[in-house]
């Protein structure tokens, strides 16, 4: 009886290991297929058997069983993008963190507003043409340049000393053909410039102009959700 009860021990603790063995969880699922790929978060969606995989600033889908990726978005039949839908959550909750003293901050309302931009961009303008006619806001500006030219109006912005006419001259299109611009040689401004990208990229921003309002991200210049978002 004494051994009958060893071997029944000996069995439980073994037989967990095998049926981990056999079925592992998603994310070693991964590992083991796609070793060289790094992730952030793997989490079930509402399709069985396939899987979401958060890279940090996008995100993909795995199915175990046929040891594949499939990239693209999923869209209910309701016409809602679950893709981007889940990608604005984890980057909402990555913006909650950003440090705004890295940013250029511009005006003194009572409602933040987290906007990355580039100075060339035209819904970018379009948007400070907007924001510029509200008082009630303030802004931090998280630069991205998506040229030579951005980054030299950018560059331009942080060496003035009032940086809110720059910017605005900047972003009015007061400084395009080839206008003579004020770049410096401040450590200081290459650093935040640096730590802009840096923090653009960790958030998984992609694209200008996307913005962060009371807890939403609104990716473009989506003008009426904006003001429905600053007018609650």
């Amino acid at each position: 009886m004494k051994k009958l009860t060893v071997t029944i021990l000996c069995l439980l603790f073994i037989l967990p290991a095998c049926a981990g063995a056999e079925n592992p969880s998603p994310e070693e699922a991964f590992k083991k297929s796609f070793p060289t790929n790094t992730f952030e978060s793997i989490s079930p969606t509402s399709i069985k058997g396939i899987y979401e995989v958060y890279t940090g600033n996008q995100i993909y889908y795995f199915l175990p069983e046929a040891e594949v990726i499939i990239t693209g978005s999923i869209i209910s039949k309701e016409g809602v993008n679950l893709t981007r839908q889940s990608n604005s959550k984890k980057m909402a909750l990555k913006m909650t963190t950003l440090p705004l003293e890295s940013a250029l901050k511009i005006g003194n309302g009572k409602t933040t507003v987290i906007e990355f931009t580039d100075p060339n961009c035209p819904y970018c303008r379009q948007a400070f043409q907007f924001l510029s006619q509200r008082k009630d806001v303030t802004i931090y500006i998280f630069f991205i340049p998506l040229s030579q030219d951005s980054e030299r109006k950018i560059k331009h912005i942080l060496c003035s000393k009032d940086k809110s006419i720059a910017y605005e001259n900047v972003m009015t299109g007061k400084l395009d053909n080839n206008a003579p611009l004020n770049i410096c040689n401040d450590k200081k401004v290459d650093e935040m410039m640096k730590t802009q990208l840096s923090l653009a990229k960790q958030t998984g921003v992609r694209a200008t102009p996307l913005f962060f309002i009371k807890g939403q991200v609104v990716d473009g210049f989506e003008k009426t959700i904006i003001e429905k978002l600053l007018n609650e």
